[in-house]
């Protein structure tokens, strides 16, 4: 009976906590690393879990750190769960007790029962990966409480010798991690400190672009997926409060340890569940080192325990510092003696702690500088820094560091130093350790400054004379006062041929190559005595017999009575010079590949062609010719081959012609023929179909068979009645025509165009009706030099506020109004217009130049020199050098003479011109010579193209060498982007105008503009920089490579191109990496780097162009910014190969 009643009760007695448990909630607090609602919605299924397993109610809350600690100070949580710094100083404020279990992390489909920290910053900060970059620098970080996001990285700082992040370089964000990040980008701090898994989390939640960031100090550990920055630690611990029952404990071990890696509520808190308890002692090592909390209070030690412990040793250290405070004394008067000694040579004295970085210095070493001694206090180790020259500094560390590391018995450097005055003294301080530390490293170090700027001054002078003599370019030769030869150097010798031993005491005649009379000599020697100078273009003969063209400078050499004591020459071979201006002058006239007229000499023929058909009553037929197909070719087959096929195919078509004919390339496939002596239209349809024929017969080149086609368009003269110019647009037009009507044929230009005549017409009264009613404005774009950021000026352009159409640009209604009276008009009243702004911004202190546009009509009226004086007159406060006018290349040739007088007259009261669009007419070298054009305006149809047409980078490179061959101010219109710039710098042009810089404004708006501009920094690096020709290959070498991206590009987006040259080994960018480039750059780092990643380009572009036929090409488009991004990383090497090879 007993019996029966005891077993009860002691159940009872047993299962009372648990009976009581079951109807209190088990609560359960989580750290907020991230967001409090994405915590909680992680793991409240982990709480349900828990309720299932225990049948017991279950509250799971999520915590900062001061809620979590608060929350445990007031024993309302059962079980935590945080990180294992925290742990730890939980444990020990609250005496918890071991973890129940440790969290295994997922990454993918890995387990991660470890965890660490990482440090990064932004992408675009300096590029460094080291922790020495760390110094200094702004951390955000939650907390400094958080282990994963600030102890673990304070260890690692601690341990390679760095300093504990000081608390005024933190800002501390508080949880979650997501704000570290956030501060990082928003630039608020310059690092930041997150736990592992935080980055890719907010990378996969679309919060965080990776490549925006750079981690700092990356380690990788075998097994360990996660961007990483410092050692390894266990997870985070799951720890039961002390009022939780023991049996309980147990069963929440229980079920943790059983949970699934599949169960949904591991795979909403991001884990593949829990594993037993972890060492946690590599976590107390590190909070011990670093005391932190719970560790950084010291044990009390009282000053009785240290005389009980280590009396003796006090007693014996007493006595060490006795005798080491009688050396101090015996040396510092030993060092007084030597200041005297030291003062009296004239010489400054420096003493420095290398540890601590104190010195002392004596009056003397502020004398040097200019200073005194109480200018320059308080005066330590950065006194010297802040006074000597950056360069000079590097060069004495070095030094510094030998003599550190006793590799040299004493310390000696030659530095600048910045004077008082803003000059710089050269000064040579020597010195060495005096005193090491017990370590062996150098505490204290003594030594002198003397001041040997004179003699440094005296040796650069004469380095400077014997280097110029030495190694100048052009030959310099030295006479008597009686024509004698005392010395050549070495470029003399070069050019003449003859060496030095040969020409001594000889009189420089013997170089006359009798090119020159006895006339030119008399008026050169009448210079030299009347003025002590001469300078100009002479002809003399090489020791080999060989005549060549020399520059020659010749200045007379006075002594100090005045008397001429010798003569020096300095003479430059110019004969490949000469030779280029005579390749140039045939350039300009002859097409260099197929040897046809160019543009300039057509012009010329055309002109001749139309007066003969005036005299002699016939008809002319002026006809365009475009190859089909022939872009598919130069793609697929490449450029080489292009350009045989086209000189071929315009051979067979100059033969298709008769002699009297002329047949001229015009552009990459573009052919004009003028044909004479028509009696009407059937006459020149022979002649059409052989060109036809020429064009369209195959051509084997290298065993391959091309085939193109071509599009012809004529018109005939007289019956359009149109200048030369206007009649080859009507030919272009019928050209068009016949490619829209299938290509390969012929079409014929229709003169009476009732719908157009139509149209213009009605836009000229419309013109009209718009100036009466002052519907015209002006709006102005800057033109600046790229170079410097300096705004040289303006340009006035027209705008049309129509009152049904709004806004409109003047190609919308100038082209109406060509070869017409309105444009006279027009023109009259943009120069009013601009004149009286211009004005304006004179007197509001604006210095600006205006340009204006001026067409033939208005600038070859006879009274046109009158007419703008007199507006020129109603501004009498204004300069008229502040005014340009822009004159199209075209208008200006059609009465060459009359324009070019014209023009003088104008310059000669202070107008500025510019020839506008050049490049687009039939300008030759003689046009450019008589027209007194100060600046050329590189039409923007060459610029717009440049960064991937290398014709159009030629051309553009052609016009800056014509230009400045002439000296001739250049500019360059369509710069659209920052790349056009730097494209254009490089060739020499540093003037531009374009929607890169600024789009046209009302007037009222450019001062702001003026006032918020800036250069971009890619221009303005330009500033320290000198382009060589020899390096002009490499800008090419760029153009190549965008080409081809673009030739991918086109066939990628329609199909119909051909694709470019797959083989990486013969695209043209190939070619020239693998010959010329290796050639020139091998040696350089950056160079080694481009041909892995040029043959990624093509890798890539064979994935996408297979993407294409296989019919896939939306994931063909869509992986081009893989292509953009690997184009734009080579281009970038191109750029820094460039810069590495220009002079600064």
């Amino acid at each position: 009976m007993t019996r029966r009643i005891l077993i009860p009760l002691c159940l009872a007695l047993l299962l009372s906590p648990l009976y009581a448990w079951a109807q209190t909630p088990l609560k359960i607090g989580v750290l907020a690393y991230r967001p409090k609602p994405q915590v909680l919605a992680a793991w409240q299924p982990l709480g349900r879990y828990l309720e299932e397993q225990l049948a017991l109610p279950v509250e799971l809350g999520v915590y900062t750190y001061p809620e979590l600690e608060s929350a445990i100070a007031q024993n309302s949580l059962d079980v935590i769960a945080t990180n294992s710094g925290h742990h730890i100083l939980l444990r020990e404020r609250n005496h918890l007790s071991g973890p129940l279990v440790t969290l295994i992390q997922r990454e993918g489909d890995q387990g991660l029962s470890t965890f660490g920290g990482v440090i990064f910053t932004r992408a675009d900060a300096p590029a460094t990966t080291a922790f020495e970059s760390l110094a200094g620098g702004t951390i955000a970080t939650t907390t400094t409480s958080s282990l994963g996001g600030f102890q673990m990285q304070a260890y690692e700082m601690v341990v390679s010798g760095l300093p504990m992040p000081a608390q005024k370089k933190l800002l501390l964000t508080g949880m979650p991690h997501d704000a570290v990040v956030e501060a990082v980008l928003a630039g608020r701090t310059e690092f930041g400190f997150v736990r592992t898994g935080v980055l890719e989390a907010m990378a996969r939640e679309g919060k965080l672009d990776m490549s925006a960031i750079r981690i700092i100090n990356p380690q990788h550990q075998p097994g360990f997926p996660l961007a990483l920055s410092t050692r390894l630690y266990p997870e985070w611990p799951v720890v039961t409060m002390p009022q939780v029952d023991e049996q309980l404990a147990r069963r929440i071990t229980v079920a943790l340890l059983s949970l699934p890696a599949g169960h949904p509520a591991s795979l909403a808190a991001g884990i593949r569940g829990f594993t037993i308890p972890a060492d946690y002692a590599g976590v107390e090592n590190l909070l011990r080192t670093l005391r932190l909390p719970p560790y950084n209070v010291a044990p009390e030690f009282t000053l009785a325990d240290v005389l009980r412990h280590y009396w003796p040793w006090i007693m014996a250290l007493a006595g060490l510092v006795a005798l080491l405070a009688f050396n101090q004394w015996r040396f510092r008067l030993q060092g007084k003696r030597l200041n005297q000694i030291i003062w009296g040579t004239g010489a400054g004295a420096w003493e420095w702690n290398v540890q601590t970085g104190a010195a002392i210095l004596n009056e003397r070493w502020a004398e040097i500088i200019g200073y005194t001694l109480d200018e320059l206090a308080p005066v330590s180790i950065e006194t010297w820094t802040k006074f000597t020259h950056p360069d000079d500094l590097k060069r004495s560390d070095a030094l510094l560091e030998k003599h550190f590391r006793r590799e040299t018995e004493a310390y000696e450097c030659e530095v600048r130093m910045r004077h008082k005055d803003g000059s710089w003294v050269w000064v040579l301080t020597r010195g060495r350790v005096v005193e090491w530390t017990r370590g062996g490293q150098p505490l204290w170090m003594a030594g002198t400054h003397l001041d040997i700027t004179e003699r440094k001054l005296a040796e650069e002078k004469l380095q400077l004379a014997a280097s110029v003599f030495t190694h100048s370019n052009e030959g310099i030769m030295i006479t008597d006062a009686a024509g004698s030869i005392i010395d050549v150097n070495d470029a003399f010798t070069r050019i003449t041929g003859y060496p030095r031993e040969e020409v001594l005491g000889r009189n420089p005649r013997m170089l006359r190559s009798g090119r020159q009379p006895p006339e030119y000599y008399q008026a050169m020697w009448k210079a030299l005595l009347d003025k002590g100078h001469w300078y100009g273009e002479i002809w003399n003969r090489r020791k080999s017999g060989e005549a060549y063209a020399e520059m020659l400078t010749i200045s007379a050499v006075h002594d100090a009575a005045g008397n001429i004591g010798h003569y020096v020459a300095l003479l430059a071979d110019i004969t490949l010079a000469k030779e280029h201006q005579h390749q140039l002058e045939h350039i300009a006239h002859y097409d260099a590949l197929t040897g046809l007229p160019n543009r300039v000499l057509l012009a010329d023929r055309m002109h001749q062609a139309i007066a003969q058909s005036e005299r002699r009553s016939q008809a002319l037929a002026t006809v365009y010719l475009d190859l089909d197909g022939f872009k598919a070719v130069n793609d697929r087959y490449g450029h080489d081959a292009g350009d045989e096929l086209l000189i071929a195919v315009a051979g067979r078509m100059k033969d298709a012609l008769r002699d009297g004919d002329t047949l001229a390339r015009i552009g990459g496939d573009e052919f004009v023929a003028i044909l004479t002596d028509l009696n009407d239209a059937r006459d020149c349809e022979q002649a059409l179909s052989r060109l036809l024929q020429a064009a369209a017969d195959p051509v084997t080149i290298h065993g391959d068979i091309l085939r193109v086609s071509a599009s012809i368009g004529v018109t005939l003269y007289p019956d359009d009645a149109a200048e030369a110019d206007q009649l080859l647009r009507h030919a272009d037009q019928a050209m068009y025509q016949a490619k829209q009507s299938g290509k390969n044929r012929y079409h014929f230009f229709d003169i009476a165009h009732d719908a157009s005549v139509k149209a213009h017409g009605e836009t000229l009264q419309r013109l009209q009706v718009a100036l009466a009613n002052n519907e015209l404005m002006l709006h102005y774009q800057p033109k600046v030099n790229m170079r410097t950021g300096e705004v040289i000026g303006v340009e006035a352009l027209v705008r049309w506020q129509h009152p049904e159409r709004g806004l409109l640009l003047p190609a919308e209604f100038l082209p109406a109004i060509e070869n017409h009276a309105l444009a006279a008009e027009l023109d009259n009243w943009v120069l009013d217009a601009a004149l009286a702004q211009l004005a304006q911004w004179h007197r509001d202190g604006l210095g600006l130049h205006v340009s204006v546009n001026v067409g033939a009509r208005l600038l070859q009226q006879r009274d046109f020199v009158a007419l703008l004086r007199t507006k020129l007159a109603r501004h009498p406060d204004l300069p008229p050098n502040l005014l340009e006018l822009e004159v199209l290349e075209t208008s200006a040739l059609e009465d060459m003479a009359g324009v070019a007088e014209i023009m003088r007259a104008c310059a000669g009261f202070g107008v500025q011109f510019a020839l506008d669009d050049f490049g687009t007419g039939y300008s030759s070298l003689t046009y450019l010579r008589r027209l007194p054009a100060q600046t050329l305006k590189i039409d923007q149809s060459f610029v717009c193209d440049l960064l991937h047409d290398p014709d159009d980078l030629a051309i553009v490179e052609g016009v800056v060498g014509m230009a400045t061959s002439f000296r001739r101010q250049v500019i360059a219109e369509g710069v659209e982007t920052v790349a056009h710039g730097e494209m254009l710098l490089p060739l020499g042009c540093e003037l531009g105008q374009g929607y890169g810089i600024a789009r046209p404004m009302p007037p009222g708006e450019l001062p702001q503009w003026l006032a918020d501009w800036h250069p971009d920094p890619r221009w303005t690096a330009w500033r320290d920089r000198n382009f060589r020709r020899d390096d002009l290959p490499l800008l090419f070498a760029e153009v190549d490579h965008r080409a081809w991206i673009h030739a991918l590009e086109a066939c990628l987006a329609d199909g119909g191109e051909a694709p470019p040259l797959m083989d990486a080994h013969q695209c043209r960018f190939g070619v020239w990496l693998e010959r010329e480039g290796m050639l020139r750059h091998c040696a350089e780092p950056v160079f080694q780097s481009i041909p892995p990643l040029h043959h990624r380009v093509h890798e890539l572009g064979v994935e996408l162009l297979d993407l294409h036929r296989r019919s896939r090409k939306d994931e063909a488009l869509a992986r081009l910014p893989e292509l953009h991004a690997l184009r734009d990383a080579l281009v970038e090497k191109l750029r820094r190969l460039l810069a590495s090879n220009c002079c600064y």
